[in-house]
């Protein structure tokens, strides 16, 4: 569903957000950059509530802060599924 726009994906990492604040995310996103990826994506539990119904209060400042961290280079996906 949300990888239909990139085609075939090589995952190269899988981290979590850090827990709430998700104070982790952004430095884990750049760390992921530096090891080569492409596109950095945000589960849709965070942008969506996806399953639980409760997305992240802090889903819009951890998504800014990761974009300006990692530059206009790399793609942000903001959900999964």
């Amino acid at each position: 569903m949300a990888f239909a726009e990139t085609g075939p994906v090589e995952i190269v990492g899988f981290v979590s957000c850090g827990g709430c604040p998700g104070k982790r995310a952004v430095s884990r996103a750049a760390m992921m950059v530096e090891r080569g990826a492409e596109a950095i994506v945000l589960a849709s539990c965070i942008s969506r509530g996806n399953p639980v119904n409760f997305p992240c209060p802090h889903y819009q400042e951890i998504k800014g802060s990761i974009a300006n961290k990692i530059g206009p280079g790399i793609k942000i996906i903001e959900w999964t599924h």
